[in-house]
């Protein structure tokens, strides 16, 4: 009898989250913020969690006050901790912690992003959105190897031997007043200085960037002012 109860504990645990995440209206905001309030390292005030909203290890997760998580966001933290190949892109700028995703106050993650921190980090300042589809990507599979540029045999995916895998890792940072523009991708050891504006479409690497210019292209560029001021 002990042992079925603690299996049916044990099943109502598991299955909590999933109730959690998809209930609709304002009981949903408020199950979901209390839920998730004493398991991301900081959920600030006024913040809203909307329905499908996934985090990976959330006490590496921070969300500043009033910001806005909406339907089907992922944000995915954590140190990838495999023998893979890894290539470190620097960072200077980066304010975070390695593996962390720290969200800013008044942010808003627009339906369907993807925030991967994993091993990297990412930093999203106050005030920034990324809109619908847009993924920001501390870790990713590289194409080849950069030991050894020649070796056929480097797999552009998860699924093979780990000696077979190649990965860029670098830290990314936004900064304060910047906005995302729908479907674009952020990629590892990118820096957006503060007030910037990234085009729809937009592939941006590491290519360096001015603050208060609209960013965009494949690869992304630094434009024209997003704003114009007195000379």
């Amino acid at each position: 009898m002990l042992r079925k109860a603690r299996k049916t504990a044990e099943l109502l645990q598991a299955l909590w989250p999933m109730v959690v995440s998809n209930v609709p209206g304002p009981i949903g905001y408020d199950l979901r913020y209390r839920y998730w309030k004493p398991r991301l390292k900081h959920l600030g005030v006024g913040v809203i969690l909307e329905p499908g909203v996934f985090f990976q290890e959330p006490t590496r997760i921070s969300i500043g006050d009033h910001s806005w998580i909406d339907r089907g966001v992922i944000v995915l933290a954590g140190v990838d901790a495999s023998a893979r190949e890894k290539i470190e892109l620097k960072n200077e700028a980066f304010r975070g912690e390695p593996g962390a995703v720290h969200i800013g106050s008044y942010v808003h993650i627009a339906p369907h992003c993807i925030i991967s921190g994993i091993s990297g980090g990412v930093f999203i300042s106050d005030y920034c959105t990324l809109s619908a589809n847009s993924k920001v990507y501390a870790l990713t599979h590289h194409y080849r190897s950069g030991r050894d540029p020649r070796k056929p045999n480097v797999h552009f995916g998860s699924m093979g031997p780990d000696e077979e895998q190649c990965l860029l890792q670098g830290p990314v940072q936004i900064g304060r007043n910047t906005g995302v523009a729908l479907n674009s991708v952020i990629l590892p050891g990118v820096s957006l200085p503060e007030d910037c504006f990234v085009s729809i479409n937009s592939v941006v690497s590491r290519h360096p960037f001015r603050k208060n210019t609209i960013i965009g292209g494949n690869p992304a560029r630094s434009g024209e002012p997003r704003y114009l001021v007195d000379e």
